[in-house]
């Protein structure tokens, strides 16, 4: 059936508009004949039945019978409207005897001999007075059978109504064969809607709770309020002797109805996707008018302008809201190829005609025996239900084949990228090695290479001294340690060890020229940023430093190398007590200098010399931070 009913929406556009616009129209009608003829139990039931009543009328203060059958409409014209009939109800076997009313919208008081035997709630003999009720339920009274004279029982039946009067038939027999059939005819008139009101907060919750998690779906949050509204203003209908006040009960049955159109327009708006701000604004402005004017007009004149009100603006509204939605539907069902907006549109269009059937009941141009919009609006909320339901399950599937499709692709870019990390990370360690390699050779040919043809120049000059050969041997073999231990990684963030190690070599070549060295080091290895490069160069400039007191200072006998850490900095300062010598000016190139500014310039730092007679003293200043270690 579903495989048919796809290919015939499934064909050319036009002829597949056309079949949808049709379907939409006739279907509706079909199913509502079909309800009206579901709910006309009573041509079933099996009991025996008053079907004639006499009507008293009021003329100029004299009452006129007249015979009637039932069921009897009479209507006083518009407004309140009051009736008084007559009736004799058959006894049934045993000790008590049941009666059976249809469904009816009106209250009912029965009395014999003057005396009150059963109401079905006060009759008010005006608008004011009335109170709440049973609406189009069915009901059921016992009667002892010793009221009844003989096998009869007279009555007296007082009805009132807002509108036309009905008094139905009446069933008579044992409760044992009347019982059933009002139950049965309960459940099928009522009994669905009741189920519907208590399991009204669970709908709304639920609904309310997908929307808090999905709050881009704005139409479960619309369909949730609407829910609420539709079960005020059916509660009206299914809840007998509710404990309200007449103005609460008034205002749940009408005031509400404007909120759930404006409830179910928002959510069509967001179902089909429709864009109409303007429209959805003159939407809540026009339903909070009516509800507060409803309001206002019921405290100050309730039996007129309320109910002129009621009839006119308030229904009115509603059925042009009714249009709406069914243009909204239809239009909907034509356009888009999708069976759940032709099942949308065929359940709201039951509801349209209901309502539009139900309007005409109620200014008694139509003789209905039951309203027909409290069973469409059930069908049209367990229809949302279902479609609700379905959207969010098969988004649910989606978003998992998205979540199942994105997590492969994730995995299968993880490995990717794990692959070129890898790549990267190898091609990353021939670079450094390379670098490394390069500095090493620029390191040893900057600095042990010139020494060297330094030391093969000196061997050449017949006059220098073997002290002084001994000396430069000795410095080539230092700055060939210094670069080694700086390329170590055991150094790379122990600078102390570092200076330790220099400090092993440096002082018995101190020793052996008859200087003592003086150490005092306060440095934290954490705070060191400086790169294996900055610490060669640094290492280099206290060589030079040392070399040059053994070379120059005359008589010198002490040298102190003070090291501390101040504020993301080195302080340095080197000093001796030797004197110069006299062939040394004053410039800053003598004993290297001009080498040295060059090292600690390149480090970022600052340097100091000073000279003297008493002796010679270097300060310096480098800095340790995290930047120093990114110059170069």
């Amino acid at each position: 059936m579903h495989q048919r009913m796809s290919a015939m929406l499934s064909g050319k556009p036009l002829t597949n508009a056309v079949f949808r616009f049709v379907l939409v129209l006739v279907l509706p009608a079909i199913l509502l004949l079909i309800m009206v003829k579901g709910l006309e139990v009573t041509n079933h039931i099996n009991l025996p039945v008053v079907d004639v009543a006499t009507q008293v009328i009021q003329q100029d203060g004299k009452p006129t019978y007249r015979e009637v059958s039932l069921p009897h409409n009479y209507t006083l014209g518009g407004g309140f409207s009051y009736g008084q009939y007559s009736l004799v109800l058959p006894k049934a076997g045993g000790d008590t005897t049941a009666i059976l009313l249809p469904p009816f919208r009106d209250t009912l008081v029965m009395r014999t001999g003057g005396e009150l035997i059963w109401q079905t709630a006060p009759v008010a003999y005006s608008r004011e007075r009335m109170m709440p009720r049973f609406r189009y339920q069915p009901v059921y009274h016992e009667f002892p059978n010793r009221l009844f004279n003989g096998e009869n029982l007279a009555v007296s039946i007082d009805i009132g109504s807002s509108g036309g009067l009905r008094l139905p038939q009446i069933y008579a027999g044992t409760p044992e064969e009347v019982k059933p059939v009002y139950q049965r005819l309960y459940w099928s008139q009522i009994g669905v809607h009741k189920v519907m009101l208590w399991l009204t907060p669970v709908i709304t919750m639920f609904y309310l709770m997908l929307w808090w998690f999905r709050r881009q779906n704005s139409e479960y949050l619309y369909f949730a309020l609407g829910t609420v509204c539709w079960a005020m203003t059916n509660m009206t209908f299914t809840i007998s002797n509710l404990p309200i006040s007449q103005h609460i009960y008034w205002m749940l049955s009408v005031s509400f109805q404007p909120l759930l159109t404006l409830f179910m327009v928002l959510f069509l708006h967001r179902w089909y996707g429709i864009e109409g701000r303007k429209l959805e604004y003159g939407f809540v402005c026009v339903s909070l008018l009516l509800v507060v004017a409803s309001f206002a007009l019921y405290e100050w004149d309730p039996q007129y302008l309320w109910w002129r009100f009621n009839e006119s603006f308030l229904r009115g509204f509603v059925a042009l809201s009714a249009v709406y939605i069914g243009g909204i539907l239809l239009w909907q069902a034509c356009l888009r190829h999708s069976l759940s907006a032709l099942i949308l549109a065929i359940s709201g269009l039951v509801g349209v005609y209901a309502g539009v059937l139900d309007s005409l009941d109620g200014m008694q141009l139509l003789d209905m025996y039951f309203p027909l919009s409290i069973h469409a609006n059930l069908l049209i909320f367990l229809t949302l239900c279902g479609l609700l339901m379905y959207r969010y399950v098969s988004a649910l599937n989606k978003s998992e084949e998205l979540q199942k499709t994105l997590e492969d692709k994730v995995v299968e870019a993880i490995k990717r990228f794990e692959q070129e990390q890898s790549i990267a990370h190898e091609s990353e360690k021939q670079r450094a090695l390379l670098t490394e390699r390069q500095n090493l050779l620029s390191d040893m040919h900057d600095g042990l290479g010139s020494q060297l043809v330094e030391l093969i120049t000196l061997l050449r000059v017949k006059s220098v001294g073997r002290e002084d050969l001994q000396l430069k041997a000795q410095q080539c073999l230092n700055d060939l340690r210094l670069i080694l231990d700086s390329r170590n990684p055991l150094f790379e963030t122990q600078f102390t060890v570092l200076l330790g190690q220099w400090r092993s070599r440096i002082e018995p070549v101190l020793e052996a020229s008859g200087i003592d060295l003086v150490w005092s080091l306060d440095i934290c290895d954490e705070e060191m940023h400086l790169s294996a490069q900055q610490k060669l160069d640094l290492l280099r400039v206290f060589q030079e430093l040392i070399t040059n007191t053994i070379k120059h200072a005359k008589d010198a006998t002490r040298v102190m190398f003070c090291c501390q850490m101040e504020s993301n900095s080195l302080h340095i300062q080197i000093t001796d007590d030797g004197k110069c010598s006299e062939e040394q000016d004053d410039s800053d190139h003598g004993y290297g200098l001009a080498s040295i500014q060059s090292r600690v310039k390149r480090l970022g730092g600052q340097c100091h010399f000073q000279r003297g007679t008493s002796g010679a003293s270097t300060e310096m200043i480098i800095p340790t931070g995290k930047e120093a270690g990114n110059r170069t």
